[in-house]
């Protein structure tokens, strides 16, 4: 697979950024991955297509995030997980790494500033503080920020049904319980991050991200779903101020209302 690296590199050399971030995972890919299984892995995926539209989006919005997070191109590499964490057999790995960049563009876009990425867990007397992704703010109240990914359904296969038609709002009931199992999973951890960034960085206000890349939920369900289903957490974990939602599609949703 020498030549079919070379390309895909060569491919990308033009988008500057996309190339620093992505070089060393297709060089790992193509060296470590069967090469009938390569299109499981999207990017792969999409320059063997020669979808070069989705390519500069992509450099496009990963620039931004730099520039509104006002680092340096190495360090954007590094605080990402560019630089290592993609180096492992997991097709789903890539947009884990990806969600974090994007999400800064999508906070800055409704109105947060001073977004900062948090590279590291604090100490405190000593040991580690398990602390969440961002610190920005809105209207003089700085955020304790957490995102968590919800992966594609596993079982999806081309032409398959991806939910159970027999029960009522599957897709609701879906995105319910993958957003319960992200927030009870280790013990409240996501409870526990925001909690300790609120003391330890002075953080007014605790918003929990939900990235759903479901495709039932992303597909079926409605602005007034997501507002109903958020309503839900909120009444349920009260040591959260804020949830939001981000589907598959990009649709993004807040409660309580950003005021």
């Amino acid at each position: 697979m020498i030549l079919q690296k070379n390309n895909i590199l060569a491919a990308i050399e033009p988008y500057q950024l996309v190339s620093k971030c992505f070089s060393k995972y297709v060089t790992w890919i193509c060296e470590n991955v069967k090469e009938n299984e390569l299109e499981n892995y999207d990017l792969i995926d999409i320059l063997n297509k020669n979808d070069f539209g989705k390519i500069e989006l992509l450099g496009n919005l990963l620039d931004k995030s730099r520039s509104i997070l006002h680092i340096s191109e190495p360090d954007f590499l590094r605080m990402f997980g560019f630089k290592d964490d993609l180096l492992v057999d997991d097709p789903e790995k890539v947009h884990d790494i990806l969600a974090e960049p994007l999400l800064v563009v999508d906070l800055d876009s409704h109105g947060f500033s001073s977004i900062q990425k948090i590279p590291r867990s604090p100490k405190s007397q000593g040991k580690l503080l398990p602390v969440g992704d961002f610190i920005a703010t809105l209207r003089n109240q700085k955020f304790a920020i957490e995102l968590k990914t919800v992966r594609t359904e596993s079982w999806i296969e081309e032409g398959k049904p991806t939910g159970n038609a027999r029960i009522p709002s599957w897709w609701q009931a879906m995105f319910r319980n993958n957003a319960i199992t992200k927030i009870e999973d280790k013990d409240k951890r996501a409870i526990t991050q925001l909690e300790n960034m609120t003391i330890h960085y002075g953080c007014d206000c605790k918003m929990l991200v939900l990235y759903t890349r479901r495709l039932g939920p992303s597909t079926l369900m409605s602005t007034t779903d997501y507002l109903e289903e958020l309503k839900f957490l909120k009444n349920r974990y009260t040591e959260i101020d804020y949830f939001c939602c981000k589907s598959y599609f990009g649709e993004i949703a807040f409660y309580p209302e950003l005021l």
